[in-house]
């Protein structure tokens, strides 16, 4: 047994894990390649840097951007130990090799709001940097999350939002990041002041606090203004206390997205507001836009006429909603970042009304209810579930003035979706859709 082997067993971190063909690995070469999933203890090697997880783990983490370091210096680093590594790699990344991009105010801004946006929810951010070709953090998953399913999160939206803002396509982080465990209080004190003073180091500020993007600048700025240090999640916890006069004002002023400069009208929501039945949308369309309310033109009265058919109307246990409250240019499809603006808006319209049962209209409002990517065939006809509440995907009413030869499949979503309600106000066992289309 190794010596790293024995610190991770006198640690408790076991079992260990390792990659396919990785060394002491007794598959034969025949055998199927496993079933990869998230890892959240163990260690593993994904081909150049070693990382160590814990479940409920803090970990020092690096990321850098595609460009950062040269061919020839990533060569080199193939010859080094992980722990030289980890020091040629930040001498590299503090002088600023490659594009930089993120010494762009705009692309600094878009990162630091993807990372505010799920901290305190899916992860606690003790610490973080946003540097020039790079960034810290100081981080810890929450929920039983992984660190991978957390990182693959914050550079998956991120990097869609920067190559936007650059008009740019391709790569825009390195796959890999460097992770550390952190072992003890010593060695978390060690690698936040590492963090906080990463921007006096490289020379970009004369003190931590004086580094716009950074935790500790954030912190400081809060405390300048006479309260405690500012918590990251401010914004949702503030959202999830919210009654309702307080949640639609705070819609109508929201300025969170860019959405919002070319807006018309907010479209909050509206129906009884302790509905059984809670239908939603993508977004708001021009007549939405012009009238601020959702699904007033041709796809309104469509959804109208489908209420009416199983015997509801708007307004009477019924509540309509959308994904985000500003019109999208063109009607496009929200992007993610829009999308995550609006999330705890409409998660505090659910929380408020406690509906029985949830129709997502079309693909963009199921997948982004659903926090995953599928196609709508392999979601209809399934009874999925919203934090606990279940719900119904069906077609977009707009699809189907489109596509009138899917009206027969929308009506057996929908009468799959009344059979889901008198089971649940019955308590008969679930239904299953019966359909031949």
């Amino acid at each position: 047994m190794s010596r790293r082997e024995e610190m991770l067993r006198e640690m408790g971190l076991t079992p260990i894990w390792r990659l396919r063909g990785s060394a002491g690995d007794s598959g034969s070469a025949g055998d199927p390649p496993a079933e990869q999933s998230p890892l959240v203890q163990g260690v593993h090697d994904r081909g150049f840097l070693p990382h160590l997880k814990a479940q409920g783990g803090i970990y020092f983490v690096t990321f850098r951007l595609a460009n950062s370091l040269p061919q020839d210096v990533l060569r080199q680093l193939e010859e080094l130990t992980a722990e030289q590594r980890s020091m040629r790699v930040d001498e590299y990344l503090d002088a600023g090799f490659g594009e930089n991009w993120l010494a762009k105010p705009e692309i600094a801004e878009a990162l630091r709001k993807v990372l505010m946006h799920f901290d305190g929810k899916r992860y606690r951010l003790h610490a973080w940097v946003i540097m020039p070709n790079h960034v810290h953090l100081l981080i810890e998953p929450l929920e039983q999350r992984s660190l991978t399913e957390v990182m693959q999160g914050i550079k998956s939206v991120s990097a869609h939002e920067s190559n936007k803002l650059l008009k740019r396509e391709g790569p825009f982080w390195q796959p890999e990041s460097y992770d550390h465990l952190v072992r003890d209080q010593e060695d978390f004190d060690r690698c936040r002041n590492y963090i906080l003073q990463n921007p006096v180091k490289g020379k970009l500020a004369r003190t931590p606090q004086d580094y716009v993007f950074s935790s500790s600048f954030h912190a400081f700025e809060n405390q300048s203004a006479g309260g405690s240090p500012a918590l990251p999640d401010d914004r949702r916890a503030a959202i999830m206390r919210m009654d309702w006069p307080e949640l639609k004002a705070r819609v109508a002023s929201c300025v969170d997205c860019a959405l919002h400069a070319k807006r018309n009208k907010t479209v909050f929501g509206v129906g009884d507001e302790n509905a059984d039945w809670l239908f939603v949308g993508e977004g708001p369309g021009a007549d939405e836009d012009a009238q601020g309310e959702p699904f007033v033109g041709q796809a309104g009265k469509l959804l109208d006429n489908m209420l009416a058919a199983i015997k509801l109307k708007r307004g009477q246990n019924v509540y309509i909603a959308n994904l985000i409250k500003c019109r999208p240019p063109g009607n496009r499809n929200p992007e993610p970042a829009e999308a995550l603006a609006c999330e705890p808006y409409l998660h505090r319209q659910i929380e408020l009304i406690k509906p029985r049962l949830i129709i997502a209209l079309g693909k963009v409002a199921a997948v982004n209810l659903l926090a995953r990517e599928a196609s709508i065939a392999s979601l209809r006809g399934r009874l999925h579930q919203y934090r606990g509440i279940p719900l119904v995907v069906t077609y977009h009413p707009a699809y189907l003035l489109r596509s009138l030869g899917d009206k027969a499949k929308a009506w057996a979503d929908l009468c799959f979706a009344v059979d889901t309600m008198k089971a649940l106000q019955t308590g008969a066992p679930a239904p299953t859709l019966n359909e031949n289309v």
